[in-house]
């Protein structure tokens, strides 16, 4: 029976089909996995838990870089904060983002105190002191550079200068050297991809109307697009990669590429942030339409860059501890 089929469609057809199976197969695995594990649709353990924390106080940290603060910014997701910071959970275990996440509660309600705000109706004093209690070692939501002291340890030993990278928002306007910008795009061109295949593309954009549509699509910039006159953008294109098991290695090199130009971009002075882009499909489908993309090519983040303002903010975000992340097996 065997012999037959394969007589009658011959072996090249057969490997096609099971090669569609096998597609089918990993990605309906890739979907179970992401529905149970992701925060979706419940939220039942505590990296799920401490996952949503993250987002809220991470949320809450991007607003203290504005100087003129907005009062009672984020009520919803303090008032999220609140309540799993308070689930038994947490209380169980302590980690490194949940005392950051206590610290930012804590800012949150001494900037309304200095400003004589009342928010009572959603964050009591008693949830105030009760937070600050569990304080060890208080870290403010965020830090104050001038451009000078920020760049200082941008060509110094790796150490100095991967601790000194952060993502910069505050843009004066001005353009960056679009030479100064290749330079950048050549230095990241050291990252490695898989079987040095080097399926990324940079992208640069400086028309401000195109600039606006995308980060609105983005939606993760606000507050901070006025001045931003230049946008890069990374892509991996399909095309480059051949099994089955390759169908999310198009991430994996494009973020070591992304990481490598996040550095190349601070190694020449020019502000930078990335702009995540986990959109879905129909998203994709609105930013091609502005940058007529080839199909086999996927936007892997947008990044707005430009000169750093004088003085200016960035947020703290807080790294992990190193047992919070490193595992022996």
């Amino acid at each position: 029976m065997k012999n037959i089929i394969i007589k009658i469609f011959g072996l090249k057809f057969i490997a096609k089909v099971i090669s569609y199976k096998l597609l089918i197969q990993n990605f309906y695995d890739d979907f179970v996995l992401f529905k149970k594990h992701s925060i979706i649709y419940k939220i039942d353990n505590f990296n799920k838990l401490e996952c949503q924390i993250i987002l809220d106080y991470h949320s809450l940290e991007k607003g203290f870089l504005h100087k003129d603060f907005k009062l009672k910014y984020g009520k919803e997701r303090v008032i999220r904060l609140i309540s799993n910071l308070k689930n038994k959970l947490i209380n169980e275990k302590t980690t490194s983002q949940i005392e950051v996440a206590y610290s930012v509660l804590v800012d949150y309600y001494e900037i309304h105190l200095n400003q004589k705000c009342v928010i009572e109706d959603y964050f009591t004093i008693e949830d105030y002191l009760l937070f600050k209690s569990k304080i060890k070692q208080h870290e403010t939501g965020f830090q104050e550079f001038s451009a000078r002291e920020f760049y200082a340890a941008s060509t110094q030993d790796f150490y100095t200068f991967a601790h000194s990278r952060k993502s910069v928002r505050n843009f004066t306007g001005a353009f960056v050297e679009k030479e100064l910008i290749q330079k950048a795009v050549t230095l990241a061109l050291t990252a490695p991809s898989v079987c040095n295949r080097q399926g990324v593309k940079v992208y640069y954009v400086e028309e401000k109307n195109k600039i606006n549509q995308l980060l609105e699509i983005q939606a993760g910039f606000t507050g901070f697009s006025k001045n931003v006159n230049q946008l890069l953008f990374l892509t991996v294109d399909r095309n480059y990669f051949y099994t089955i098991g390759e169908r999310n290695q198009m991430y994996i090199d494009g973020g070591i590429f992304l990481m490598n130009l996040l550095y190349a971009l601070h190694y020449y002075k020019i502000g930078n942030c990335p702009a995540n882009w986990g959109k879905m499909t129909f998203e994709d489908r609105k930013a091609n339409q502005i940058l007529r993309l080839p199909e086999s090519e996927k936007i892997i983040c947008f990044i707005p860059i430009g000169v750093a303002q004088e003085i200016f903010r960035v947020t703290l975000s807080k790294r992990r501890n190193l047992d919070e992340v490193f595992v022996e097996i």
